[in-house]
């Protein structure tokens, strides 16, 4: 009898140790990594390279070879309007599944977020300073060699219309610090130690834009941003601004 009360009290007095109130929960992580990818569509099918024909609002037949440009500057802000900006330069290659995915260079705060900003194109503190590294290397063929500064987005091809029925190159490439195209997002997003994704489209179709800002390759094959380019600028960047869509959040 003495040794069962004696091991009851050994069980009782293990329990009260191991539950002491100067024992520290486990705290949930204070940040986490969100993975940022990017998907390419028009008329609300996938982007494919080269072989598929698609119309725009002009009635040109055309086809996409190269669509590259930048991300950068990717701001959250929260429920309480605080903004945080993670100053991040991106270069998004369609055609180049690596580099349509990646991560901020700095992990993101738990917080619950519920906008999202960023530019297509790099801002001018940035874009003025020459051959940089990494996305703003003068590797990435993103550098202007007529003039100072980056291409911000580049798309290329072929097109042809009823009138032109030889396939003919066509080369749209907006850059210059006024083309810098400001993106808005609504955003669901509750960070708390978790890893996220965020997934973002952009709809080629609405960058060729409607019946009021269309762009026409019949007259817009060779846009460099230059003088002269200014009607179309415009056009790209007010379609641009509408052409970014949240897909979901995982």
């Amino acid at each position: 009898m003495n040794v069962l009360k004696f091991l009851i009290f050994g069980v009782s007095l293990f329990f009260l140790s191991s539950c002491r109130p100067n024992d520290k929960p486990v705290m949930p992580n204070p940040d986490a990594v969100v993975l940022f990818s990017f998907t390419h569509s028009i008329q609300g099918q996938p982007m494919v390279r080269s072989t598929s024909v698609h119309t725009n609002k002009a009635g040109n037949n055309y086809t996409i070879d190269l669509l590259k440009y930048y991300i950068s500057n990717i701001t959250f802000v929260d429920d309480k309007g605080i903004e945080t900006n993670y100053k991040n330069y991106n270069l998004i290659d369609a055609f180049d599944v690596q580099s349509t995915s990646f991560i901020l260079d700095r992990k993101t705060l738990n917080g619950n977020y519920r906008k999202i900003k960023f530019y297509v194109g790099v801002d001018q503190e940035r874009n003025h300073t020459g051959a940089q590294e990494g996305a703003l290397s003068a590797s990435n063929g993103m550098l202007w060699t007529w003039t100072f500064g980056y291409v911000f987005y580049k798309l290329e091809g072929r097109f042809t219309t009823a009138s032109i029925t030889t396939e003919t190159a066509y080369r749209n490439h907006l850059g210059t610090d006024s083309a810098l195209v400001k993106i808005e997002l609504p955003l669901l997003l509750d960070v708390k130690g978790v890893d996220r994704k965020i997934n973002i489209n952009l709809d080629i179709d609405k960058v060729l834009g409607d019946a009021a800002s269309v762009i026409d390759f019949t007259v817009d094959n060779n846009r460099q941003s230059n003088i002269g380019d200014e009607v179309w600028m415009k056009k790209m960047k007010s379609n641009m601004a509408n052409a970014f869509t949240l897909s979901s959040v995982e």
